[in-house]
C-alpha cells in the first residue's frame, strides 16, 4: 500500500473510531430519545377523586405502576394501614398493573424526618420496621414497597442507606421491587435534602423517583412548581449519579393558590374551575412552561400557578430526551382530563 493510499486508510479508521466512541460517549438524553416511558402514578387514599382517576389513567394513558399512599409510620412507630378499597383492587388487576404501594412518615399534620431518624438509628427496632414492612408487602400481594420517607435530617443519611440496602435484599428473596421518593436536588447546598444520596440510592433500589416539585411552596414566594429549567437541572444532577434505567421523573398536576406567602395546593381541574368562577384569564408562561393568573377576593390579593398537560408534554419530553426510564404522577384525582392522553405518546399508551 502506498503511504498516501496508508495515510488515506488511517484516517479513515480514526474517524470511525471517533464517530463510534462519540455514539457511545453521547449523553442519555440524545441517545435513548425516542425510547418510550415508563409511567407510574400515586394514589392519594385521602382524594375520593384519585379511584375515578385510576380508569383513564390505566386505559388511555399506559400508566402501568400505581403507588396508592397506603400505608403511614404512626408516631410511635408502628405502621399504620388504610385498607385499599375493593374498586381500586379490581382496576388494577383487570389492567394487569404492578401494585407498589408507598408507605409514607406523616404523621399529626407533617413530615416525621426526626421520628424515622430515630427509629432507624435503634437497630433492633428498624430491624423490626423492616420486617413488618416486608409481611405487609407479603401479605396483602403487592409487587414491592414504595418508601417515602421525607424531611429526614442530614445526619439520619448512613442509616437511611443501610435500612433500604436490607430492606431491598429482603424484598428480592421474594421477587418484589424496592422504590423510593426523594426530594429533588441540583447540589449538595440544601440541607433538607443532603439526607437523600442519589449515588448510594440508585445501587440499593430498583427505581429512585426523584419528585420533581414543589420548587415553589407554602412558606415561600408564589412561582410555578416545576419550572422546566429546574426541571432540567434536577434531571442533570441525577443522571450523574443513577442509573438512568432507574430513574422515575416526579412529574406534578397541580399547583398553589398564594395570598403572600401562604398557598393552599389547588390540582389542575380545580384551577381551571376557580379561574372560570373568578373571572380570570390563565395566562402560559412559557419559560416554566406553567399557568398561572391573579384575582382579588375579600381583599386579598392571589396568585395561581398550575400545571397541566401542556406541562406535562414539556417536562416528560426531557425525560424521554435524557433516556430516563419513566415518569411517576403526582397525583391521581383532580388533574387535567387531556394528562392522560399527553402522557400516551410517550408510554404508548394510547391515542394521543
Amino acid at each position: 500500500m502506498s503511504r498516501r493510499l496508508w495515510l488515506y486508510a488511517a484516517g479513515i479508521a480514526v474517524v470511525v473510531v471517533l464517530a463510534v466512541t462519540a455514539a457511545l460517549t453521547l449523553p442519555a438524553r440524545i441517545a435513548d430519545r425516542d425510547r418510550t416511558l415508563v409511567a407510574a402514578a400515586w394514589l392519594p387514599v385521602w382524594d375520593e377523586r384519585s379511584a375515578e382517576s385510576l380508569r383513564p389513567a390505566l386505559a388511555d394513558g399506559g400508566v402501568t405502576e400505581v403507588s396508592p399512599t397506603w400505608a403511614t409510620v404512626g408516631l410511635d412507630g408502628e405502621l399504620v394501614v388504610t385498607p385499599p378499597t375493593s374498586a381500586v383492587l379490581d382496576r388494577l388487576d383487570d389492567a394487569g398493573a404492578r401494585l407498589l404501594p408507598t408507605v409514607q412518615n406523616y404523621a399529626d399534620g407533617t413530615w416525621q424526618g426526626q421520628m424515622i431518624a430515630d427509629l432507624l438509628a435503634d437497630p433492633d427496632r428498624a430491624e423490626a420496621h423492616r420486617e413488618a414492612l416486608v409481611d405487609l408487602a407479603l401479605g396483602n400481594g403487592w409487587d414491592g414497597i414504595d418508601i417515602d420517607y421525607e424531611a429526614l435530617p442530614p445526619t439520619a443519611g448512613p442509616q437511611f442507606i443501610d435500612f433500604l440496602t436490607a430492606l431491598g435484599a429482603d424484598l428480592d428473596e421474594h421477587g418484589l421491587a424496592l422504590t423510593v421518593a426523594v426530594p429533588a436536588r441540583t447540589g449538595d447546598e440544601n440541607p433538607g435534602t443532603l439526607a437523600y444520596s442519589y449515588r448510594l440510592l440508585g445501587e440499593v433500589a430498583d427505581q429512585v423517583r426523584v419528585m420533581t416539585y414543589d420548587h415553589s411552596w407554602s412558606g415561600g414566594e408564589a412561582g410555578p412548581v416545576a419550572p422546566l429549567d429546574w426541571v432540567s437541572s434536577v434531571i442533570d444532577y441525577a443522571l450523574e449519579r443513577v442509573p438512568a434505567d432507574k430513574l422515575m421523573l416526579g412529574l406534578p398536576t397541580y399547583g398553589y393558590d398564594w395570598v403572600g406567602t401562604r398557598g393552599e395546593v389547588v390540582n389542575a381541574a380545580d384551577a381551571v374551575a376557580l379561574a372560570d368562577e373568578v373571572g380570570a384569564e390563565p395566562v402560559w408562561d412559557e419559560a416554566s412552561a406553567s399557568w398561572t393568573f391573579d384575582y382579588v377576593r375579600d381583599g386579598e390579593q392571589h396568585t395561581v400557578w398550575y400545571e397541566d398537560a401542556r406541562s406535562l408534554r414539556a417536562a416528560q419530553t426531557l425525560a424521554r430526551d435524557a433516556g430516563l426510564r419513566g415518569v411517576a404522577i403526582w397525583q391521581l384525582g383532580g388533574e387535567d382530563p387531556a394528562v392522560w392522553p399527553a402522557l400516551a405518546a410517550v408510554t404508548g399508551g394510547g391515542p394521543a
